[in-house]
């Protein structure tokens, strides 16, 4: 368990706790299991920061370093694969020209708009989300952004040939996904309810929401490029993330 853990924060984050940290593929598809923990320590990360940075900066400051965190801990993995995704679909003709311009390491103009576009909706939201509020939304919202990495690649099919998502697309055992739902949901809503952040809506709006927005998308990569692309599910992780954010201010708005 242990092993399999450390190997998806090895893989998701900057952070290495073995020296030794080659893994074979079956290794990563079996530490999937582990990616919304990998989130909540993320998120624990984040809290913390925020209140460091909060003694040193005002908000609307230390928001930008806090995002400025979470990017440099994910070593921009997912907020890459936005930009190339957005620029495949947009771009090209047919599935495979689409591939091909999301191989592309240069980045079009389509994608530096996307990549703007959520760390905009995740700087705003950050500018309105409070005290108790905000560390729930810090402590949340990267954990739904990697359950929703695992729903994206349930059962899929894998859109390349080759690649970094091979050893993930369509490997989500059905054990792994429900036991990862039942602790993500739980987790967040535990957290939520310590925080009393309107338990009942926010806890059953966000795992809804966030799985389907994951379907959509979905639907609309396999439909562009015939299959799910690693690229596709680092593009889910990031917009589901300022999804989670924006239903908190969306949803706290009321009160």
């Amino acid at each position: 368990m242990l092993h399999k853990f450390i190997t998806a924060l090895q893989f998701l984050t900057v952070f290495r706790v073995k020296k030794d940290s080659e893994v074979n593929e079956n290794e990563l598809a079996r530490s999937m299991a582990y990616f919304p923990f990998v989130g909540f320590v993320i998120g624990i990360i984040l809290v913390y920061a925020d209140k460091a940075f909060q003694r040193l900066f005002p908000d609307t400051i230390s928001n930008i370093f806090l995002i400025l965190l979470s990017v440099l801990i994910t070593r921009a993995l997912h907020i890459d694969g936005l930009a190339d995704s957005v620029d495949g679909v947009m771009g090209g003709y047919d599935h495979e020209s689409r591939l091909a311009i999301m191989r592309d390491s240069r980045i079009g103009t389509a994608g530096v708009l996307s990549i703007l576009f959520v760390l905009l909706i995740k700087y705003v939201c950050l500018n309105n989300l409070f005290d108790e509020h905000k560390t729930a939304a810090l402590l949340t919202a990267p954990a739904f952004s990697r359950w929703a990495q695992m729903l994206m690649m349930f059962g899929a099919d894998y859109g390349r040939e080759d690649g970094m998502g091979k050893a993930f697309v369509g490997h989500v055992r059905l054990g792994g996904l429900i036991a990862a739902s039942v602790i993500t949901v739980g987790l967040s809503g535990f957290v939520i309810y310590q925080y009393d952040v309107r338990t009942a809506t926010l806890a059953a709006a966000i795992p809804c929401l966030v799985a389907l927005f994951t379907v959509l998308w979905r639907w609309f990569v396999v439909r562009k490029v015939g299959g799910v692309t690693g690229d596709s599910v680092g593009a889910v992780s990031e917009m589901t993330e300022a999804l989670t954010l924006l239903l908190f201010v969306f949803l706290l708005s009321e009160r």
